[in-house]
């Protein structure tokens, strides 16, 4: 009898060290503010199409972007860059709303964050405020989860896109 109570509580304490283990290593989430500046004009270009529609759908549906834009950490073109959204982003909407399938890398390069990254996947759209989910990362956000909300900022010069970010992060 006093086996089985030996193993019974050698099996409790093993569960509770497990899950208090498990509780531990995800614990931490990183509210992150960041501004992604884009711009589509040559010669100095860091988003350029590199398929163009063939249909006559609206917007361009089908056509494919990729990127390497710059990370700031804040609106203005001066503002500290901190890194660089690096991605492809084909247009995936029939209707007359243009959207894009976003697959790209949030790259650190300078900060509390330098050398680490961000996996995120999205629809994005230019009108209103976009949810984008954190779906994996590198150093310091190895094993990241999480959520990004998008605000589209501005477009203004011409060619040039202001996308401010706000990410949750659970590493």
């Amino acid at each position: 009898m006093a086996y089985y109570w030996s193993f019974q509580a050698s099996l409790l304490f093993l569960l509770f060290f497990v899950a208090t283990s498990q509780a531990q290593a995800r614990d931490f989430t990183t509210h992150l503010h960041f501004f992604v500046h884009e711009n589509d004009n040559s010669p100095n270009a860091t988003a350029i199409t590199v398929v163009n529609s063939t249909t006559s759908n609206p917007g361009g549906f089908g056509s494919i972007g990729v990127f390497d834009d710059e990370l700031r950490e804040g609106s203005t073109a001066d503002s500290k860059l901190i890194g660089r959204a690096q991605g492809i982003a084909p247009e995936v909407s029939l209707s007359s709303q243009m959207a894009w399938l976003g697959l790209l890398n949030f790259v650190f390069t300078d900060g509390e964050y330098n050398g680490s990254s961000l996996a995120v996947v999205c629809r994005a759209t230019l009108e209103g405020a976009t949810e984008r989910s954190i779906v994996g990362g590198t150093g310091k956000f190895r094993m990241a989860r999480g959520y990004a909300i998008t605000t589209f900022v501005s477009g203004a010069p011409a060619g040039h896109f202001i996308v401010e970010y706000n990410a949750y992060v659970a590493h």
